[in-house]
């Protein structure tokens, strides 16, 4: 009869606001969105929150960031359930692009992971990986993704190598595309929360040699399921 209550996030809240605004056109196509200070003040919430909303809405394909300037409405409508197949058309080249680069670094960032990891690390990693979890039984993709993200930005910190953290971070931070692609496959989620886990067990035994080989198959799996999609010049990241 009855169904559990879901304790909503401030950050879900404020998003849902300004995705409403833009629905109902409120704000126009191409026009930015207030500055954080000004959605602070208005919302009544902190810094955090209001970059999670943000990252929120980004990822469902209703605004754009540019670094340095701000938000900017990009679509009334969004794109997190468009078909890939047709969203790929628009962002090949960019994708190849992003997974040449993760193939080059992750392999050896979780290696690395593996070889150095602090508790602290350890447990922010276990518990992104609850997270993740959870969102995938709520069905919740937008924040599936968000959370999919920061696993790969907290094994770069987890390195403790201040320069390859920094590069993790702005993979983190730019290229939402790159992010959301993978999880857009049926099924997928999933197929990458089984990945997580493993990985997550390698670093655990500081198996470097076995985390480096499970996260280069973990990105050939999301990169196969994306060439089956219509992304071109995807067979191989590290051929």
């Amino acid at each position: 009869m009855f169904k559990p209550i879901k304790k909503v996030r401030v950050s879900e809240t404020a998003a849902k606001q300004l995705e409403e605004l833009i629905q109902n056109k409120t704000f126009t196509e191409g026009e930015p969105l207030p500055s954080e200070r000004h959605l602070m003040k208005e919302l009544q919430v902190g810094r955090g929150s209001i970059r999670e909303a943000l990252r929120i809405l980004e990822i469902k394909g209703f605004i754009e960031t540019q670094p340095g300037i701000g938000a900017f409405v990009k679509s009334y409508e969004g794109d997190i359930f468009s078909p890939l197949s047709t969203w790929l058309k628009d962002n090949n080249e960019a994708l190849s692009h992003f997974f040449e680069v993760r193939a080059l670094l992750e392999p050896s960032t979780a290696r690395m992971a593996a070889e150095r990891i602090s508790a602290e690390d350890f447990e922010a990693l276990q518990r992104n990986t609850d997270e993740f979890a959870a969102r995938i039984e709520e069905d919740d993709l937008p924040r599936a993704i968000l959370v999919d993200a920061e696993f790969h930005r907290l094994l770069g910190k987890a390195t403790g190598n201040k320069v390859l953290s920094s590069i993790m971070e702005a993979l983190y931070k730019t290229m939402i595309e790159g992010w959301k692609a993978p999880l857009k496959i049926p099924g997928q989620p999933r197929k990458s929360l089984r990945e997580h886990i493993e990985i997550l067990a390698a670093i655990k035994d500081k198996d470097g040699e076995k985390a480096a080989n499970l996260m280069n198959a973990h990105l050939q799996e999301a990169l196969e399921g994306l060439g089956n999609a219509g992304l071109k010049g995807s067979k191989h990241v590290d051929d």
